[in-house]
């Protein structure tokens, strides 16, 4: 396995994020990270009235597949809402234009995902690790 590949720089950053519905069933959609940290830390935007953020409210736990070619990296953990006004400048894209009213928007948040665990597939090989 090729370390340098394993960064989730080099995967796309248009991924899928699962969480735990109202009834207790996986939901899968399609986010755009915004900053890893880490492969530890995760950082993506959404509205603080979507689906995802009603989850999370009710149930933490969270996995983000990076995937690219044959590759992919799916990390598992707990995610966190973020609201306040330094994180949410720090993380904002110019181009996040359902938000009109910027990185002010009251509607805009940082959902980070910290990573308890992780799945690697790259170049035919897996891996796995835990984060205790």
């Amino acid at each position: 396995m090729t370390t340098e590949r394993t960064s989730t720089s080099n995967l796309t950053l248009v991924d899928k994020f699962g969480v735990i519905d109202e009834n207790g069933c996986p939901s899968v959609s399609t986010v755009t990270v915004i900053k890893p940290e880490s492969i530890m830390e995760v950082y993506f935007s959404t509205g603080l009235q979507s689906n995802k953020v009603k989850r999370l409210r009710s149930n933490s736990l969270a996995s983000i597949c990076f995937h690219t070619g044959g590759d992919n990296i799916t990390l598992v953990g707990e995610a966190e809402i973020l609201t306040d006004q330094e994180t949410k400048n720090k993380y904002w894209m110019g181009w996040l234009d359902h938000f009109p009213g910027g990185e002010t928007d009251p509607n805009y948040c940082i959902i980070k995902l910290t990573v308890k665990r992780a799945s690697l597939w790259i170049d035919n090989e897996d891996a796995a690790f835990t984060v205790d």
